[in-house]
């Protein structure tokens, strides 16, 4: 029974997991499902999750699907996370809500809990929780970035660990991904040298003993990663070579970075409003500010965004671009993950000493924590201003997979290997048929090597597309120029081993022969004569 003394308590808690709630009914009430953004989320993340999940239900066969058989289960960074077990024992989609709230409300509780430390204020701490929760970047890496408010915590205000304190750094290490949250301490420590730089060597075993506990986990979770680079390749991200862009670029760059600046008719100026509405009036109220500790955090903040913006300074790159092998592909960007962090202390220091400018940052806060929870289901309810035509719906599962659609495919083709033009090719995946093509973080340069004969004509009509192929190559694609002159050479993915084609377009070609005209009203399925 809920008193009012504990309903007082907690009023704050109730209000701040409602407006994070409408993230999932908003769009249940609107399209009876949940909407996202699909980028790096459908058109990859929840495919491996898929797999993994049909591979340690017993199917150990799910993973060859992907890329001709050429990838191996250890190639898959989750492998060995133990939250990985949530998809063998729920179906997909379900199984990546249920991650998404629990990773959700993990970032959600540990910035709480560091927020009531620094402010004493429980409104202020669960508004910090709840934009941390929201701003968190991508609910498919694990839980490293969602819990590191509370190793923050641990390190500034407990002298003393106690077992269960062990027992949570131990279980969020373990299902934390190395590549991602490598810099979590490095970014920590600097965390607490700009707050007070003092406390580095008076907390330097404290610190050491909670990495440790940490990055052991952390690593053993990551072990097959670590394996393979050690014992298998050469991988196609030995070739990554970055595109050097202009000094005037670099500096643009900088400042859109700090403020969340993506402008353009697309998913991606609806996915950064909620950021930009929070952080411009943050940034500009901080930066008048005189308190030493909120000069520091946005000295740290502004820090960040020259580093990654130095990164790619044109000597800079060349100097990575001429480093051998996989150093290549080494990435600091992801440095940038911190930033939702080193932002939402900047808010609760603000919002611990304002008074005429409080309210400003409290309703910019709110109004980005609400949109946050409607910005994916904004793009489906204003279709028309966004894609003029051909639209459809990729912001739900269903709209996305076609999962009907494909059943059919399913049926023609059985085991037979697929390529896909114009589509998506993960989405064959997710409906069990096997593929030569996909979008892979980690895979052998020799198939890299071997598929761009397929595309080879494609690659040479356009810089633009030669580029994204050789000096990157994560998408291995069926890439077309021109859909009325698709240049695909068929029999060269014959050989490699697809049998059938899903195209968006409709193909003329001695090699193709119609398979099914009528599968779907997104495509067409051809076979490779």
């Amino acid at each position: 029974m809920i008193t009012n003394n504990n309903f007082e308590k907690n009023k704050y808690h109730f209000f701040f997991i409602f407006i994070l709630s409408l993230n999932y009914l908003f769009p249940l009430i609107v399209f009876k499902e949940i909407t996202l953004f699909y980028h790096d989320v459908l058109d990859i993340g929840v495919v491996y999750f898929h797999i993994l999940g049909k591979y340690f239900s017993g199917e150990k066969e799910s993973i060859e699907l992907f890329l001709n058989g050429n990838l191996k289960i250890e190639y898959l960074r989750h492998w060995l996370k133990p939250y990985t077990q949530i998809y063998t024992i729920f179906n997909t989609e379900l199984a990546y809500w249920i991650t998404e709230i629990l990773i959700k409300t993990t970032a959600y509780i540990s910035f709480f809990v560091l927020s009531k430390k620094i402010s004493k204020n429980l409104f202020i701490s669960s508004l910090s929780g709840a934009m941390f929760a929201a701003l968190h970047p991508g609910f498919i890496e694990g839980f490293g970035t969602a819990i590191f408010p509370y190793l923050l915590y641990l390190i500034l205000f407990k002298e003393k660990l106690r077992v269960k304190d062990y027992l949570i750094i131990i279980f969020f290490g373990f299902n934390t991904d190395l590549v991602r949250d490598i810099f979590s301490f490095p970014v920590m420590a600097a965390i607490i040298f700009f707050i007070d730089k003092n406390l580095i060597g008076e907390k330097f075993f404290h610190i050491i003993k909670i990495a440790t506990s940490f990055f052991i986990p952390m690593i053993l979770s990551s072990s097959n990663l670590i394996y393979v680079q050690l014992f298998d390749g050469p991988f196609h991200r030995e070739e990554f070579l970055g595109n050097n862009i202009s000094y005037v670029e670099s500096l643009l760059d900088f400042f859109k970075g700090l403020f969340g600046l993506h402008l353009s008719k697309s998913w991606v100026f609806f996915s950064q409003l909620p950021t930009i509405i929070f952080l411009f009036p943050l940034l500009i109220i901080s930066f008048f500010q005189n308190n030493n500790t909120i000069k520091k955090i946005l000295s740290f903040y502004i820090l960040i965004h020259a580093f990654i913006v130095f990164l790619n300074l044109p000597f800079i790159n060349d100097l990575r671009n001429n480093s051998s092998g996989i150093m290549r592909a080494f990435n600091f960007e992801w440095i940038r993950v911190y930033l939702p962090v080193i932002s939402v202390l900047l808010l609760v220091y603000n919002l611990q000493i304002l008074n005429n400018l409080k309210k400003i940052l409290i309703f910019s806060s709110l109004s980005s924590l609400i949109i946050f929870q409607l910005n994916s289901s904004a793009v489906p309810i204003i279709k028309n201003k966004i894609y003029e035509n051909n639209y459809r719906n990729l912001y739900t599962f269903s709209g996305y997979y076609l999962y009907d659609d494909y059943k059919k495919i399913k049926n023609i083709v059985k085991d037979k290997r697929v390529m896909s033009i114009g589509l998506d090719p993960m989405v064959a995946i997710i409906n069990d048929i096997k593929t030569i093509d996909g979008y892979h973080t980690l895979y052998p340069l020799k198939y890299k090597q071997e598929f761009r004969g397929v595309i080879e004509k494609e690659l040479n009509t356009s810089q633009r597309l030669r580029n994204y192929y050789d000096n990157w190559g994560s998408r291995v694609y069926a890439f077309v120029s021109d859909p009325e002159n698709i240049m695909i050479n068929f029999q060269a993915a014959k050989k490699i081993g697809a049998e059938f084609v899903i195209s968006k377009y409709e193909i003329s070609n001695k090699d193709l022969s119609i398979e099914c005209e009528n599968c779907s009203d997104h495509f067409k399925l051809y076979r490779i004569n």
